[in-house]
């Protein structure tokens, strides 16, 4: 059993629906598949497909991300080695093609904090300001508001926060920004995600809400 690398389907009617039905208009066709050797807590390898016929060899995860069918999920894997899945996601929502033409999908703004509990357990974006930072010893902590215990915060592995600050997205360049992040949202003092790779956090332009 394989799923597509770097990508989540729809959870609920009717977007995951189109989404399988979109993967069996590709039944039969000859596929070129590349994919890790490790399985996941499932039994499954992560991989990524293309279509061998099509002249530009379509990547199904693409293909998905780009239909406004899936959305961009790093998952666990140690590394993102698909950096423009991010950008067909962009563009897909701007259009607001397929899921994006459904408000339950888009960004939530950290102040909605009933939205936010109402949403624990999903996988989620999450758009608004980093108001401080707390650097500690295993893990760092966003903070988007003045109550630690009710507000939004992004908590980040040691190494991941290393992995940030390497590539410009450390302390100095987050504070005071507008940012995005994914991933499932946790309860924990408020609502919480859990970072694992650096592309799941986005800095957005200009230090005004993108909306």
């Amino acid at each position: 059993m394989a799923k597509l690398a770097g990508i989540r389907l729809p959870d609920r009617p009717p977007y995951r629906d189109l989404a399988l039905a979109w993967l069996r208009e590709q039944a039969g066709r000859s596929i070129l598949v590349q994919a890790k050797d490790s399985r996941d807590r499932w039994g499954r390898v992560s991989a990524r497909v293309r279509i061998l016929a099509a002249s530009n060899h379509l990547d199904l995860g693409h293909g998905l991300v780009e239909a406004g069918l899936a959305l961009v999920d790093p998952g666990l894997e140690p590394a993102f080695c698909q950096p423009e899945l991010l950008a067909l996601e962009a563009t897909a929502r701007e259009r607001r093609l397929g899921l994006w033409a459904d408000d339950g999908y888009n960004p939530i703004d950290v102040g909605q904090v009933d939205h936010l509990k109402d949403r624990v357990g999903s996988f989620v974006l999450v758009e608004g300001r980093v108001r401080s930072i707390g650097e500690r010893e295993q893990r760092t902590y966003l903070n988007f508001g003045g109550l630690w215990a009710e507000d939004f915060t992004i908590i980040i592995p040691r190494k991941t926060w290393k992995l940030m600050a390497d590539r410009g997205l450390g302390a100095e360049a987050l504070k005071n920004r507008w940012i995005r992040a994914r991933g499932i949202l946790q309860s924990w003092q408020g609502a919480a995600l859990s970072i694992e790779v650096p592309e799941m956090i986005e800095r957005l332009e200009g230090n005004r809400p993108p909306r």
